[in-house]
């Protein structure tokens, strides 16, 4: 006698669930990828919506179902990508490891060129915005203690000092590696922040 099969048919609102899922995924890797296609060849400032819904052969109302600017698809990007190589450093005055986000800069530094110059309408603000954020969760997660120097104003001074060792690293004549670039961050910030207690 045959026995019955154990597997159960999936329920059709689950299945049309997952297929959607499964859709959400492909489309927003699609937006993803033609987005950074398209910074390898153009700034980011000159970069339109339509632009990279062409290049992601997609509608502009399905872009705008899954992010609602150019602006928040660089956040999500950044949040994403970038976020994760700042790495807290409890033990170090520069409060950040970042070599893994200099190492990144050094391989792609026309995609860093493209987010980052143009000034007003760049996308350097959304990084930095980012950045800040994630160096905020950083400072609340260490239980840092009150001290000499508002916490809001080490948070700016550290990713204003990492943002400055990027722009020199963009710089045609750059030659630094991650390390060394990690080097002269902790140097920088640190010698800022060597009697500093953020508060």
């Amino acid at each position: 006698m045959k026995q019955k099969s154990k597997s159960v048919a999936k329920n059709p609102v689950e299945l049309s669930s997952v297929v959607r899922d499964a859709r959400v995924i492909a489309t927003r890797r699609s937006i993803d990828a033609a987005f950074v296609q398209l910074l390898f060849r153009r700034s980011y400032k000159s970069l339109r919506v339509s632009d990279i819904t062409k290049k992601a052969d997609v509608g502009r109302a399905t872009f705008y179902a899954h992010f609602k600017s150019k602006d928040n698809l660089l956040r999500s990007q950044v949040e994403r990508v970038i976020v994760p190589m700042l790495l807290p450093c409890p033990e170090s005055p520069s409060l950040l490891d970042c070599r893994s986000f200099f190492a990144h800069v050094r391989e792609a530094p026309q995609l860093f060129r493209a987010i980052m110059s143009g000034g007003e309408g760049s996308g350097a603000s959304v990084v930095r915005e980012a950045m800040e954020n994630r160096l905020d969760a950083i400072l609340r997660g260490a239980g840092t203690p009150a001290g000499k120097v508002p916490s809001l104003l080490v948070k700016r001074f550290v990713i204003s000092t990492l943002l400055t060792i990027v722009s020199h690293g963009l710089q045609p004549d750059a030659s630094e590696s991650g390390e060394q670039m990690q080097r002269q961050f902790e140097l920088l910030v640190g010698s800022g922040l060597s009697d500093r207690a953020a508060r």
